[in-house]
């Protein structure tokens, strides 16, 4: 398939989203033009975005919004399309709202960044457009893709497309546990730093084995493996290190069995900037126990805050991120389950941080009964299978071990995956 787009003016917006839904979503091959008389000669399927159309070409009236290089307070007016409402109404075209105006809008978080300019508060779910709107838990941008693709094959029935498979791909989230060194001296030492710093992980963990609340890390994956081969998985693993010299950091029976798995670095990433240095401590505790890994992802299920958060990561090296979602409700938060290039609003630019969004954690469903999981997960499957998307999940290690307290969330975890 090879589309000619035509815009009066292409701005660095319209070829982001345009790219986006035609060469990402949709596996098309697209071509820009600016020039009319160049565009109506064209034989190729053609679209334009504008105000007006210049032929009988498929057309989508525009709004501002892409034209624009602010980022700027907007006054935002709605429609009611199908069961749900849309923003940026528009007449006398294709659809009856601006859908690559709509499509920008929640896949960059352009409202996070207004909240952000406002105040340092978390962005919660709640207040976001989707939720208002009723699309949250629907990869609506993907639903709109394949929408545009039904009105080119209205018009143009030879046309083929490439096609994109359906894909599932579940995170796993567990913490090490720093060891405590040999002697009397190092051990002294190791324990008195261990008291007096913020993150007693340590203490916490070893309390956790007196009680029976903890679970061995060792354990737990063995256990993992067994599924995965069984179920023909491919998880990505995240690591979370304590606030305690490298030195205590030591390669285990963790190290080994993580050897040829995906891993990278879950971390809590704030809003500022002396985060870096925290971000590129854990990359060196993670290289210390996986020294022949070159995965450099990241997930952090603490507060997102855009754009200071991804600048962090673009600044410490890491490439890819699985931390676009909201970890206290099930929903798409930026409105697609196809991985994406994260474009800066401040700079008006793509980046190389590729964005692989969740759309479920299990934090949200472990107060729910095992049927109301079951359904919740049947759910969100088949709306992304719907749109042949990547179904991303978050699971912690000890909620998916044979602890008998999270017997309820391993065995919605085992029936995800089958």
């Amino acid at each position: 398939m090879h589309l000619i787009i035509f815009s009066s003016v292409l701005t660095p917006r319209i070829k982001y989203i345009f790219n986006f839904i035609f060469k990402e979503i949709l596996k098309g091959e697209i071509e820009f033009t600016g020039n009319s008389q160049y565009f109506l000669q064209s034989q190729h399927v053609k679209i334009s975005y504008g105000e007006q159309p210049l032929g009988d070409e498929i057309f989508f009236k525009s709004t501002s919004i892409l034209f624009s290089n602010k980022v700027n307070e907007l006054n935002i007016k709605t429609t009611t399309f199908g069961e749900y409402q849309v923003p940026f109404p528009v007449e006398s075209s294709t659809l009856p709202f601006d859908v690559f105006a709509a499509s920008f809008f929640i896949v960059t978080r352009y409202e996070e960044y207004l909240h952000q300019q406002k105040t340092g508060e978390e962005f919660k779910s709640v207040n976001s457009y989707q939720y208002k709107w009723k699309i949250l838990d629907r990869p609506i941008i993907d639903e709109w893709a394949l929408l545009i693709k039904n009105f080119i094959r209205t018009k143009h029935p030879t046309i083929n497309f490439l096609d994109k498979n359906f894909s599932s791909q579940p995170c796993i989230n567990f913490s090490i546990i720093p060891n405590a060194p040999e002697g009397f001296l190092g051990k002294t030492r190791f324990i008195f730093s261990t008291v007096f710093s913020k993150d007693n992980s340590y203490l916490s963990s070893k309390l956790d084995q007196l009680t029976g609340l903890g679970i061995n890390n060792e354990t737990a994956l063995t256990a993992l493996e067994k599924t995965i081969e069984k179920k023909k998985i491919n998880p990505v693993f995240f690591i979370s290190f304590p606030k305690v010299a490298i030195e205590y950091i030591q390669a285990n029976e963790v190290s080994q069995m993580l050897t040829n798995k995906s891993v990278g670095l879950l971390l809590p990433c704030a809003s500022d900037k002396e985060k870096i240095d925290e971000i590129k401590n854990g990359i060196s505790k993670l290289k210390k126990i996986l020294p022949h890994q070159i995965n450099l992802s990241s997930q952090q299920l603490e507060t997102l805050k855009f754009p200071m958060c991804y600048l962090n990561l673009l600044n410490s090296g890491i490439t890819t991120d699985y931390s676009m979602g909201y970890p206290d409700i099930s929903g798409f938060r930026a409105g697609t389950c196809t991985p994406f290039n994260w474009y800066d609003l401040q700079l008006e630019k793509v980046t190389a941080l590729l964005v692989k969004s969740y759309c479920l954690n299990d934090s949200a469903l472990v107060d729910m009964s095992f049927d109301n999981i079951n359904k919740t997960l049947k759910e969100y499957i088949d709306a992304v299978k719907f749109v042949n998307g990547q179904f991303v999940s978050n699971w912690e290690l000890p909620h998916i071990s044979n602890h008998l307290k999270y017997k309820k969330l391993q065995a919605a975890f085992h029936e995800m995956n089958s």
